[in-house]
């Protein structure tokens, strides 16, 4: 015994001169650090009784005997750990009176003979009387997902907008006990504020990293946690996309999908005033009467009308499409990598509002099909709980090519609700990346490994009840307004992607526009 904590001790002295990476310290409030043996008591059969706050502040995570989890001296690259293997937890304190959110950092593994059948098992959680869901602010969690399956050496991290000065339970659910960890932690650390940019998030990864000697995670996303950090850009031409007023993207603007919408009427040389290939979102029916070009702006319209027929578009059971009606419209052209550019309000309902791309084609060059989409945004301006959130999404749907639906999402949360006012925001869509903006700010990022190929755009209004809530009656008529789009392409942009891709679908004639055109004749 006396050896093994010698020689603990002797590396945790090693490794600290070693590190080259240092960790920000700016509102860190816990640090557990299984590596200094000095900061775990043990009980008399090698369990942690206290596992003590480096920090200063006194935030000394505790357990019962009968609860507390097993110290491994050579767990993680011959390093320490804390091992839990099911009902057994630590108590963490209120970790401070202030709170501006949290950032949270887990150091974590989960062996071959750690893995079992229980999924969400929690890695820190916290939650109140009031509010005892940890999924719900102001509750707080990170868990390690459905499945229990083998995890390599990591660093599992969330950043939370919570102001709860709630306590936390490390390796269960807070309150209730229940979700308990399998597998080892090696260090906790939080901060009392949520990150706002990348930087500090790469610096403490990157710390983590190098003093447990970790592999690089290939995350291939990040989203910004907090409002846009000031001054925003400020607009000096249109003829450039905001957030790149000095063209350092060579863009040059693609007039297919440029519309100021300053005409009396939809431009059909470039919009669908329907979508040509989807009826819509049961029980909301896309119809032409639901979309306007007015006082400068393209409107699309959700609105309830329970005459309108019960209908059955496909072959779902108990899917009928009746009492509401919203609107689209779809680019006639399709695109393969640009930027692309809105002034919009979202509507003040929960109806959606949505802006995005998709298309089908068979990649002629690596004989493969793909249906791809890129949510630039989904939001529900009026949907309880969710005004504040700018919702982006990447899918590659399941087709010949591919076995299983791939998605990556991330959510902004915004300073102010999204319905209340115009707004400028972006996509910057390139071979190695897929940039979102808000205001001319980067609000997301992601590595792009599969949306290669044309894409139409769309805008459209939704019923989605199972996310957003069905609108209130007095909500609607709601109204999306779109002030312009603009578009650019630069030496990136696929100019000729005919020559490679072949477009899976087809607008003209479709029965979809034969069905709108009888419901909408005058249109």
């Amino acid at each position: 015994m006396l050896r093994n904590i010698l020689v603990s001790a002797l590396a945790s002295l090693v490794l600290s001169q070693a590190l080259s990476a240092e960790l920000p310290r700016n509102g860190l409030v816990l640090q557990l650090d299984s590596s200094k043996r000095d900061s775990i008591v043990l009980d008399e059969t090698g369990r942690v009784t206290e596992w003590k706050d480096l920090t200063g502040n006194n935030n000394h995570a505790t357990a019962a005997s009968q609860h507390a989890p097993l110290y491994v001296t050579h767990a993680l690259n011959d390093q320490p750990a804390i091992r839990f293997s099911g009902k057994q937890w630590l108590n963490i304190p209120q970790v401070s009176e202030e709170i501006h959110g949290y950032s949270i950092f887990v150091v974590f593994q989960r062996n071959k003979d750690q893995v079992n059948n229980h999924g969400w098992q929690r890695l820190i959680s916290s939650a109140t009387q009031e509010h005892d869901d940890d999924t719900k602010s102001p509750g707080v969690q990170l868990n390690t997902g459905a499945d229990a399956v083998e995890m390599e050496g990591q660093v599992v991290y969330d950043l939370f907008r919570s102001d709860s000065p709630a306590p936390f339970t490390l390796g269960a659910k807070h309150l209730y006990r229940q979700q308990h960890l399998y597998g080892d932690i090696a260090e906790v650390l939080i901060y009392k504020h949520s990150f706002l940019v990348f930087e500090p998030i790469q610096a403490v990864e990157t710390y983590l990293r190098e003093k447990w000697n970790l592999k690089e995670q290939t995350r291939g996303d990040w989203t910004l946690h907090g409002p846009l950090p000031e001054p925003l850009p400020i607009r000096q031409t249109d003829a450039l996309p905001l957030s790149d007023q000095s063209n350092q993207g060579q863009w040059e603007p693609y007039l297919a999908m440029w519309d100021e919408f300053n005409g009396p009427s939809l431009d059909s040389t470039k919009w669908y005033d329907h979508n040509p290939y989807w009826y819509g979102r049961a029980p909301g029916r896309f119809l032409a009467r639901c979309v306007d070009v007015k006082d400068g702006m393209m409107q699309i319209h959700m609105i309830k009308d329970t005459t309108l027929p019960q209908e059955s578009f496909y072959r779902r059971k108990g899917i009928y499409y009746k009492d509401y009606a919203s609107g689209s419209i779809v680019s006639v052209d399709r695109v393969n990598y640009g930027y692309f550019e809105i002034r919009a309000k979202p509507m003040n309902s929960a109806g959606s509002s949505a802006w995005w791309f998709t298309g089908s084609s068979f990649d002629q060059a690596t004989d493969k099909e793909a249906r791809l989409e890129i949510d630039v945004f989904e939001i529900g301006g009026k949907a309880v709980g969710k005004e504040y959130s700018y919702n982006m999404n990447l899918h590659d749907f399941k087709s010949r090519n591919n076995p299983k639906h791939y998605s990556i999402g991330g959510t902004w949360k915004a300073e102010r609700p999204l319905a209340g006012e115009f707004r400028v925001y972006g996509l910057e869509w390139t071979p190695e990346l897929i940039k979102y903006y808000v205001d001319g700010v980067l609000v997301r990022r992601v590595k792009n490994e599969r949306w290669h190929g044309p894409q139409y755009m769309v805008f459209d209004s939704e019923t989605m009840f199972d996310w957003l809530g069905v609108p209130e009656d007095t909500d609607l008529p709601s109204t999306f307004e779109v002030d312009y789009v603009r578009a650019w392409k630069n030496p990136e942009t696929e100019n000729n992607w005919q020559e490679r891709y072949t477009p899976r679908q087809r607008a003209e004639g479709s029965r979809i526009t034969k069905y709108v055109r009888s419901m909408d004749p005058e249109k």
